[in-house]
């Protein structure tokens, strides 16, 4: 069953990207993800917690802004 002539055709085979491309971004997707994962893990420690890692408040926000910055600009 269509659900209408103009988009019939389509499917994600449709855009045709590289292999390539796709994973890498997939990829940097991931990596993205994990770092802000651990951002905000420390971003929700206590002074203590920090300091027994060997970190202050001001580091996780360096951090947290490291991570939020676009991949371009890093």
């Amino acid at each position: 069953m269509f659900a209408s002539p103009a988009i019939a055709h389509l499917s994600f085979s449709a855009v045709l990207l590289p292999r390539g491309i796709l994973l890498r971004s997939l990829l940097q997707l991931e990596a993205w993800l994990d770092a802000r994962r651990s951002a905000r893990a420390l971003y929700f420690m206590d002074d203590r917690g920090l300091s027994d890692l060997g970190l202050s408040r001001s580091d996780v926000e360096r951090i947290n802004a490291d991570v939020n910055r676009p991949a371009g600009l890093a």
